[in-house]
């Protein structure tokens, strides 16, 4: 697959063959970027499920300042990190192996300014990585939220999100909300 825009426009990576990952494709990470548009400068990226990291590799392209990817596959991993090293931007990433809700939960840094959820369909890994953020420094007052889902599990954003944007792809939905100013962290 190729990134789309920015500094590694045309460029291809490579994603695992397989159930492992789902990359999603070029016309719903086109769309996503053309939603939140220059809001990715400069910002930090939290790629949760990141299977091939197409969507962080996408918002580092496009200026984003840092992106840490979240995968529990070994193969997963190992292929982000490939992907990364190919395009020199290794020294822009974190790439981290482990459950993404146990990451989420964990997490004791600054919080992420754009988090991307693409976990596999039909998991309900959605809800449940949104619930974990809630109570979670991931994610604080304004935190932009772009989440991937399958038709038959969507749902509506809920307290403390906004929903600001949804669009359908074939089986895709793609919801993009904001945390509230007032969902504070646990």
């Amino acid at each position: 697959m190729k990134i789309i825009a920015g500094k590694f426009k045309g460029i291809r990576i490579q994603a695992p063959r397989g159930l492992l990952s789902r990359p999603p494709l070029a016309v719903i990470r086109e769309a996503i970027f053309n939603i939140i548009g220059r809001e990715v400068e400069g910002k930090t990226v939290l790629d949760l499920f990141a299977g091939s990291g197409s969507l962080g590799i996408e918002a580092l392209s496009r200026g984003a300042s840092q992106a840490h990817f979240v995968d529990h596959s070994r193969r997963c991993v190992e292929m982000i990190k490939r992907n990364l090293s190919r395009l020199n931007a290794s020294s822009l990433s974190q790439v981290t192996r482990k459950d993404a809700i146990d990451f989420v939960r964990g997490w004791e840094g600054q919080a992420f300014d754009i988090i991307f959820i693409d976990p596999p369909f039909l998991s309900g890994q959605v809800a449940h990585t949104l619930e974990a953020l809630e109570h979670s420094k991931a994610a604080a007052g304004n935190s932009l939220i772009v989440a991937r889902l399958h038709w038959r599990e969507e749902f509506p954003l809920s307290e403390p999100y906004e929903l600001l944007r949804r669009r359908k792809f074939g089986e895709s939905v793609v919801l993009i909300g904001m945390r509230a100013q007032d969902g504070g962290n646990a």
